[in-house]
């Protein structure tokens, strides 16, 4: 066998990118560095720590998926282009061999649901040629086939619900309008109950212990709303573009103000921060001893940071699951985008190699009588035909 050449440049994982300067001035300025560290400061060192961390995973993951993105179209999708060509190769010949005679009934079944199978692969992409192919040799349409799937999904739903999705059980248009008729359905329900065990809550007697609770915590995000608002207002105050002259000084200003809006409105006390060090409007010293006045807010400001970039990071790396067709739980790593690619670049060459061997034998009777009996064989095992190609 020739020696292939390595699906990847080079087997060096992409580094995940540095923080930039300022983010790491804010977060030195922010660290408490003393001998002896108060419980409450190292959880606010850790917190700290995690929201860089997971800032870069996100980046990270990000850069690996733009880059992944490119391999998989030059190597993927060139691939599929070729197998739903010899797909559709097949469904026609099957098409064309179906109006000689030569084949019993049993036979001709055969082929036809074979052609089913290929040409409902293929109309799914578009192919209107295929789909009226696969309407040609079916009993039931693509466009039957596919309310049936939808009647049957929308009574499942209501099954679920206990109530109907739609207005007066209008059948809907397509499955997308089903599915968001349905997460409708389902955040009006989770509200509902959300509302009910608030006012279930609200009937029981709290603890001393849970009121005292209740009440810092307001405390804590009074403090941590305060701490961000005044921020935002030194850079606003500073970095207004209106009252700066200079027209190059104007320009950055304006862009320096669209970051802080940006920060102050997902609550991102890091970067409004690295924005006034940017800016020149405070020094480490200042910023250190913010922190250690205000320790709750700013610590209520982390972990509420965190949380947001813990849902960031799941988003994204879910993100890249589904696009690039992964098994859907499997942890996500730039390893696992690799392996998956050879994967899939294996199986599609080996698909291909297959159907081009099967096209060829078919041209003769024999061989097209006993590959058809075969696929039937298989079809008894559950084996789909168009999982075939």
């Amino acid at each position: 066998m020739p020696h292939q050449a390595g699906l990847f440049p080079d087997d060096e994982p992409i580094q995940p990118p540095s923080a930039e300067p300022g983010t790491k001035l804010a977060l030195g300025a922010l660290k408490f560095s003393a001998a002896q560290l108060s419980p409450a400061q190292k959880r606010f060192n850790q917190l700290l720590a995690q929201t860089e961390t997971l800032a870069r995973k996100i980046e990270a993951t990000r850069q690996a998926t733009d880059n992944h993105r490119a391999l998989f179209a030059s190597r993927i999708h060139s691939l599929e282009k070729e197998r739903d060509g010899y797909m559709r190769q097949m469904a026609l010949w099957l098409d064309g061999r179906l109006k000689q005679k030569g084949l019993t009934d049993k036979q001709k079944r055969i082929a036809r649901e074979i052609i089913c199978g290929l040409a409902a692969g293929l109309a799914v992409q578009g192919d209107e040629a295929m789909a009226a192919l696969h309407d040609t040799h079916s009993p039931h349409s693509l466009a039957d086939a596919e309310k049936a799937d939808m009647a049957g999904l929308k009574q499942t739903m209501e099954d679920v619900f206990g109530e109907s999705l739609g207005e007066d059980d209008a059948p809907f248009e397509s499955m997308e309008d089903l599915m968001r008729a349905a997460m409708e359905k389902m955040s009006a329900a989770q509200t509902a109950q959300a509302e009910r065990d608030a006012k279930r809550n609200a009937k029981r007697k709290k603890s001393a212990a849970q009121l005292k609770k209740e009440a810092l915590a307001a405390t804590q995000a009074q403090d941590a709303d305060g701490a961000l608002r005044t921020l935002y207002r030194q850079l606003a105050s500073a970095l207004h573009p209106d009252r700066e002259p200079d027209p190059q000084e104007q320009l950055r200003k304006t862009a320096l103000m669209k970051d802080a809006n940006a920060a102050y409105e997902r609550r991102d006390l890091l970067a409004l921060l690295q924005l006034q060090l940017r800016a020149d409007l405070a020094d480490g010293e200042k910023v250190a001893t913010m922190a250690k006045e205000k320790l709750a807010a700013m610590t209520t400001l982390l972990k509420d940071r965190v949380a947001v970039l813990n849902r960031e990071l799941y988003t994204v790396e879910r993100q890249a699951v589904e696009e690039f067709g992964l098994p859907r739980f499997s942890p996500f790593s730039e390893a696992s985008l690799k392996r998956h690619l050879v994967t899939q670049q294996q199986d599609l060459q080996a698909d291909i190699a297959m159907m081009q061997q099967d096209l060829q034998r078919v041209q003769d009777d024999a061989h097209l009588k006993r590959w058809l009996k075969q696929q039937h064989e298989l079809a008894q095992e559950e084996f789909d035909p168009i999982d075939y190609f």
